[in-house]
């Protein structure tokens, strides 16, 4: 059946792939269309992501397409980039130690797509959540240290 569903994405059938993901959880899905993505780097499943996302208004689809363009479609130029607008509106729509940590990986990128400042805020959101956390607590001290 995952076969029949990958078919109808390729050939752009996102309605019919769509009923077809009823038969899986959200998180067999993930693991399928990432491991999906990374055998085939085919950039038509970060568009069913999306489609996903406006249809159902489901976060965890979002955050699939966030998966994808930082994961196995990082080599298109552009893609940190959407993966930092996908994050940004995760954020806007629940505010959470995990998204929040996951602004937080565009800091830690060679072009760091996010400034100081706001790696700074978000490391200090991320510490009123859990003030034991490493990620948070490294890159503050690494800011402090600058």
């Amino acid at each position: 059946m995952y076969e029949q569903l990958i078919d109808l994405i390729y050939h752009g059938k996102y309605k019919e792939a769509a009923e077809i993901c009823s038969n899986f959880t959200l998180k067999e899905l993930n693991e399928k269309i990432l491991s999906t993505a990374y055998d085939s780097n085919n950039f038509c499943l970060y568009s069913f992501s999306l489609y996903m996302f406006t249809t159902s208004n489901k976060l965890e689809w979002l955050e699939i397409a966030v998966s994808l363009v930082i994961g196995p479609l990082c080599f298109v130029e552009g893609a940190y980039s959407i993966g930092l607008f996908h994050t940004r509106q995760l954020i806007e729509k629940e505010l959470n130690k995990k998204n929040l940590l996951s602004l937080l990986f565009f800091y830690t990128l060679p072009e760091k797509l996010i400034t100081t400042e706001e790696a700074l805020d978000t490391a200090t959101k991320i510490l009123e959540f859990d003030s034991y956390d490493q990620t948070a607590l490294k890159i503050i001290n690494e800011i402090k240290k600058s």
